[in-house]
């Protein structure tokens, strides 16, 4: 999975024709941005990624037009489309956000949420129900739930996490010295 700079089709196409299975649109504060997310991952009749130039069934499946049809046939259903809630307006539309017929899961992304917010301690009350108002409006949508790391206090327990990002870079880069 790769993290999405936009909801532009070329954007997203970019990420799957190179054979991603999955993509984390960030910011996501509207149904309209859901929507668009899903789009451009998903062949008709999900969404409307064009073919591209086959090199993702290649990766996947092999050489060849059987090749290339069984992976347009099936990576729909391989296909994982995650949306990060970051600010107070995203929290306000979380369920209908994650409610998005294509949308798997939602991502809370705790660092941000605080930024857009203006709510830095984490602990605080209003932080703690915008972290509330999303995991319940997840869970009634039937989605997944995760968290970019570290988490902070939740109400709620962490068992009900299902994902996380976070870590180090899995990519070799290491930042330089100053």
């Amino acid at each position: 999975m790769v993290r999405i700079a936009d909801e532009l089709e070329s954007s997203i196409q970019h990420a799957t024709d190179i054979g991603l299975l999955g993509i984390i649109m960030p910011t996501v504060d509207t149904v309209e941005k859901a929507q668009a997310a899903v789009r451009y991952a998903k062949y008709p009749p999900e969404g409307r990624r064009s073919m591209g130039a086959g090199q993702a069934a290649r990766i996947w499946i092999g050489e060849g037009r059987d090749a290339t049809m069984k992976y347009r046939t099936t990576v729909n259903d391989n296909m994982m489309v995650i949306a990060m809630i970051e600010t107070p307006i995203g929290v306000a539309n979380a369920y209908d956000i994650a409610s998005v017929p294509g949308i798997d899961g939602i991502l809370i992304a705790n660092t941000d949420l605080a930024n857009f917010s203006g709510w830095f301690d984490r602990e605080s009350g209003p932080y703690q129900g915008m972290l509330k108002l999303i995991h319940d409006a997840t869970k009634r949508a039937g989605k997944y739930l995760g968290a970019t790391g570290p988490v902070p206090p939740t109400p709620f327990p962490r068992s009900e996490f299902n994902f996380y990002q976070g870590g180090q870079p899995s990519d070799g880069w290491t930042p330089p010295a100053r």
